[in-house]
Formats: structure tokens, C-alpha cells, sequence
């Protein structure tokens, strides 16, 4: 007989155990343990003391189901941040994200990893502020890493930048950082909000994809079950060992897979790309995700003798090209008709809603921007310096430079930058000001490209041109530190002469953080004793003097982590 529950026993006692006698063989649940002493001979008060049991038991709780505990985290080789260390880490994770950011990067570069004590404040500074999560990662050590798979939250710091590399077995193994390119991107339309709802709401596809990963002949464990950050470790060790067998894992669960796994999944394939890889990605421009055939594009744009690079040649080279008037060269611009479906495949955007009225010039930029750049100086016979001088009538000259301007970004190409940076810097002197203030984003995003000591040189020229303020700022964030003495020394010179002024908090109160993060912490000159000396040589308010100290600690703070680093 069935062990009698509560809800028995209220059908008992409504009915009536005349009409319906109730034969106790035994309670449910942890109450069974007690129904021996329940008194048979008396059915109603059998049936009351087997109800005052089983509502005790369902008062106290349910028993735990006996669980083994979990593996202990793998052994670490690096050595673990000193106690000192570790409080100077702990504080710049609660008050200074970007400070925290530049330590954890110096600890990574010297071999440490974040002491055990510091992991769950570092995991949950890196959830909030995700522009944290690669350095996170890359200190976190096996602990960390085994820490993080126990929060899903957690686990997405991981995610960013993997730097556990899997072996053979699948098993997360001790190898280098896996860095990892951003596949995604913000999508603005209704019909792609649409499929990645779809996607986000089908609480099967996991279970559907693994289901048909379990049929690939020698697919690891962590392919078939892991979360989204094993499976990404997993397939970006394989791609390193075999780029075909990742391509084709990935290519038979490419139908199970999420919208947002398949983006994030698709990147892997930038190590070994190469021109076996091109009908796939083909392919996946076809993608309903938006974020997948944006990565799709990225990939094959990065392959030179690709059908895909042909086609933006081909398109750009129609609107763009080189004519002889008397004796000048000049760039002529054919506008391009609307923009066709085989352009929308490629990923060529469609012109913004202020654009409208100059859609087939903003088709100019697109166009030209999807040309490789070498291609140019090539095609053109003339370096860029020289293409950037010449004339472009019709009035496009604009958009010339800029599709220029978003290639030498996308390419990663210091040559064109510095040309570009240079024809710009040029132009600025005869531009009104609210024009040089809306060119200094660009001319920061272009600065980025330049060589290390290209760029000291462009943003002293700024910081000399311009003085303190937020065109400086730019530039002078745009400088990995710590920076070389000449910048240093200019920038404090600049901080000096912006205290003298009439009305010091505007600039100077702009690049100090800046340059609390970024000027040296060690070597022969004291900058933290540098920059309090600026609060003793004149007549300082309160709040600035307050700041200036704030930058000295800063300075002090990274020079005693350093130190600890030795």
C-alpha cells in the first residue's frame, strides 16, 4: 500500500472514516520515519496523530538530498599578490575601476595572480563595470576561474576573455589568455529585436543543440554540456590544434545553437582564418542574427583574395578614382545608386535617419571605408599623404576623408592614420571651433592606430596646440602609460601653467585623473611629490587642492603595487 500523505488524510477525515476507513501502511515523506508510534487500534485518532506528524515534518523543512561536495579547484603555478597588494587591489576595485583596471594589467604582465581573499570582490567589480572583465580574467588563476563557474554572472567575466585553454580531454587545462574579438553589436531594428527574442525565449535550444552535439563522433564532454564559456575555451583550443575540426564541430551544431552563441561562437574562427574557411562565412551572412552576419563580414573582409573582399573593391573603386584636368589630379566621385541587396548582404549599413537627404554620400563613405587600403596607394600610384591633398570637386571631399578615416580605424593601418592625422591637423587651423571640437573623437579614435612614439608626438602637438581641457584629455588617454619623461614632464608643465590661470578648475581638473593613472610611478623623478609640490606653489582652492592630492595618492598607490610586483 501507498504511504499516506497529508492530502489523504483531509479526504479521510472529510468524507468520514465510517464511509471511507483509512488503513495507515505507512506516512510520506520524513514523517516515516515516526509512524510507528501512531495507535492503529483508534482510526481517529490514528488519522489526528498521523496529520500532526506530517504537518510537523512539513513545518521543519525538506531533508536535504545527500550531494558530493565539489571538486577542489585545480593547483595554481603563478604566485599569488602579497597582502599589501592585495589591500591596495581591494580598494581601487570599490573606488577606482580604471586604476583597478591598470593594476590588475601590471600583475597579469608580471606573472601574479588575485589572492584568494580578493577573487569574489574582483568577480563582482568586473560584473558591474565591464570594461574590467579582460584584466579580471586575466589574474584570475584556476581558483578564480573555478570559482566563477558557480555564478552565472561570474562565469560572463570569464567569458570576455577565457584564459583557461582546454587539453585534449576538454578538461580546462593551464595554458595562455584567449583573447577574444567583440562579435556583437548593438541592434536597432524591430525585425532582428524580433529574432533575438526568439532566440533568448526558446528555452530548448541549449538541450536541442547539445542533444545534437552528443551525435558528433569525438566531440568533447565540455562541447556537448558546457556553458557558454567552456564550449568558446573548448572550440578556440581546438581551432588552435586543427582549424578545420573546430570550423566543422561548429558547423554541425551550427543549426542548434542560440543567436547570440552562434555570434560569439563565429569569432573563434579569427585564429588560423583562412580561405578554407569562406564558404562558412558566406554563409553565415545569410545569418537572421544581425550580430552574426556582422561577424561573418569582419572575418571575410579579412581575408584579401576572398569573393567578399572583391566585391567592396569592385564597389568602391566604382565611386572612387583618379582624373587628369589640364594639368591636376583629382579625385572624382560617382555617386552610387541606392543601396542594392547584394551591398545589405555584405553588411554595408543603410544611411542613418539624418542622412537621408544624403543617402548616396553616405554610401561614398561606406564604400570606400570596405576597401582595403593598400589597394589605394596601389591602384592610385600615390601614398596617402599624397591622395589626401588632392582635390575632390563636387563638394566630397568630406566624405572621401572619412571613409578613408573609418579604414584606417578598421585596418588597424599606422601609415594612413598618421597621414590622415596629418592632413587634419592641417585643415584645423582655418576650421571654427565647434568643428575642431567635434574632429578631436575622431582624430582620438585614429590616434589609437598610430605607432607608440607617434602618438606621444601627436598628443604633445595636442596638449601644446590646445592646452588642458577635454581635447587634451582625449589625446592624452589615447597614450598607454606609464608615459615617457617627455610627455610626463610636458603634462605637468601643462597642470602648472593651468593652476596659474585665471580660472584653473576647467583644465586642469579635466586631465588630472588622467595623469594620476597614466604618469610614471617609478624611475628617477617623484611625479606623486611633483604634483603635491603644485598645491604649495600658489594660492590653490579647496576642493582642487583636495583633487591634487587625490592624484598624488593615486600615483603613490601604483608605486607601492609595483613595488610589490619586484
Amino acid at each position: 500500500m501507498t504511504p499516506a500523505s497529508y492530502a489523504d488524510l483531509v479526504t479521510a477525515a472529510t468524507v468520514g472514516l465510517d464511509r471511507r476507513p483509512l488503513r495507515l501502511a505507512g506516512l510520506a515523506g520524513p514523517a516515516a520515519a515516526h509512524a510507528g508510534v501512531l495507535d492503529t487500534s483508534d482510526p481517529a485518532a490514528a488519522l489526528l496523530e498521523a496529520a500532526a506528524l506530517l504537518s510537523s515534518a512539513r513545518r521543519a523543512g525538506v531533508l536535504p538530498a545527500a550531494a558530493a561536495p565539489p571538486d577542489p579547484a585545480p593547483p595554481d603555478a603563478e604566485p599569488e599578490l602579497s597582502g599589501l597588494a592585495s589591500a591596495i587591489l581591494a580598494d581601487a576595485l570599490r573606488s577606482d575601476p580604471e586604476l583597478a583596471a591598470d593594476l590588475l594589467a601590471a600583475a597579469a604582465a608580471a606573472g601574479f595572480r588575485a589572492a584568494p581573499p580578493v577573487l569574489p570582490a574582483l568577480l563582482d567589480a568586473a560584473v558591474r563595470h565591464r570594461a574590467l572583465r579582460p584584466a579580471a580574467s586575466a589574474v584570475l588563476g584556476q581558483r578564480g576561474r573555478w570559482l566563477a563557474a558557480y555564478r552565472e554572472d561570474w562565469s560572463r567575466v570569464v567569458a570576455a576573455c577565457p584564459a583557461a585553454v582546454p587539453d585534449d580531454s576538454g578538461q580546462p587545462g593551464t595554458g595562455g589568455a584567449d583573447g577574444r574579438a567583440d562579435g556583437t553589436a548593438a541592434d536597432n531594428s524591430n525585425s532582428e529585436r524580433d529574432a533575438s527574442a526568439t532566440d533568448n525565449s526558446n528555452t530548448t535550444d541549449h538541450s536541442n543543440r547539445r542533444a545534437g552535439a552528443r551525435e558528433v563522433a569525438g566531440a568533447g564532454e565540455v562541447w556537448l554540456t558546457g556553458g557558454r564559456a567552456e564550449r568558446r575555451a573548448w572550440l578556440a583550443a581546438l581551432r588552435r590544434r586543427d582549424p578545420v575540426a573546430a570550423r566543422d564541430e561548429l558547423a554541425r551544431t551550427w543549426e542548434q545553437e542560440t543567436g547570440d552563441d552562434r555570434a560569439d561562437l563565429l569569432t573563434v574562427l579569427a585564429a588560423g582564418l583562412s580561405a578554407a574557411d569562406e564558404a562558412f562565412l558566406e554563409a553565415a551572412l545569410d545569418d537572421r542574427k544581425q550580430a552574426v552576419r556582422q561577424a561573418a563580414a569582419r572575418l571575410l573582409a579579412a581575408l584579401p583574395d576572398s569573393a567578399f573582399t572583391a566585391r567592396a573593391i569592385a564597389r568602391g573603386t566604382a565611386v572612387l578614382s583618379t582624373e587628369r584636368r589640364g594639368q591636376r589630379t583629382m579625385l572624382a566621385v560617382i555617386l552610387p545608386p541606392d543601396r542594392d541587396a547584394a551591398a545589405a548582404r555584405d553588411g554595408v549599413p543603410a544611411a542613418p535617419a539624418g542622412a537621408v537627404a544624403r543617402g548616396r554620400a553616405w554610401l561614398v563613405i561606406q564604400f570606400i571605408a570596405a576597401v582595403p587600403l593598400a589597394e589605394w596607394t596601389e591602384r592610385l600610384g600615390l601614398s596617402p599623404a599624397r591622395l589626401l591633398r588632392l582635390p575632390v570637386p563636387g563638394g566630397f571631399g568630406a566624405e572621401v576623408h572619412a571613409g578613408w578615416r573609418k579604414a584606417a580605424v578598421t585596418q588597424r593601418d599606422p601609415a594612413w592614420a598618421a597621414a590622415l592625422l596629418a592632413a587634419a591637423a592641417a585643415e584645423a587651423d582655418d576650421a571654427p571651433p565647434a568643428a575642431r571640437a567635434a574632429a578631436a573623437s575622431a582624430d582620438t579614435e585614429l590616434a589609437r592606430v598610430l605607432r607608440p612614439a607617434e602618438r606621444v608626438a601627436w598628443a604633445r602637438g595636442i596638449l601644446a596646440r590646445a592646452g588642458s581641457g577635454p581635447q587634451a584629455a582625449a589625446a592624452l588617454a589615447a597614450c598607454p602609460g606609464p608615459w615617457p619623461a617627455s610627455l610626463a614632464d610636458a603634462v605637468l608643465a601643462e597642470l602648472a601653467r593651468g593652476l596659474r590661470a585665471s580660472r584653473p578648475h576647467r583644465g586642469v581638473l579635466v586631465i588630472l585623473p588622467i595623469a594620476a593613472r597614466l604618469l610614471p610611478a617609478t624611475g628617477e623623478r617623484d611625479y606623486a611629490a611633483g604634483i603635491r609640490a603644485l598645491g604649495l606653489a600658489g594660492p590653490v582652492a579647496g576642493d582642487l587642492l583636495s583633487r591634487l592630492h587625490r592624484a598624488a595618492d593615486v600615483i603613490a598607490y601604483r608605486r607601492r603595487f609595483l613595488q610589490e610586483l619586484q
